[in-house]
């Protein structure tokens, strides 16, 4: 097969159909995970933050038990 024969022609069209088929379908791929890992980044970052309310909260309520039982304490006396 010589390159002007037609048979060849098409074949590498169906070639190039196919490779341009899967470039394709590994960039929607990658779309795909980069849309899925700044989604899970948010998560991440939402699930931090929630931590940290929930460590500040902790750390009040502790001091606010420490102060009610010194003044508690305090009367007492």
């Amino acid at each position: 097969m010589t390159r002007l024969d037609p048979y060849s022609a098409s074949l590498r069209e169906e070639q190039k159909a196919i490779l341009n088929g899967l470039l394709g379908l590994i960039y929607d791929n990658y779309d795909t995970t980069r849309r899925i890992e700044s989604t899970v980044n948010s998560i991440y970052r939402i699930t931090i933050a929630l931590l940290v309310i929930v460590v500040l909260l902790v750390i009040g309520i502790i001091v606010f038990v420490c102060v009610i039982g010194c003044r508690k304490y305090q009367s007492e006396r």
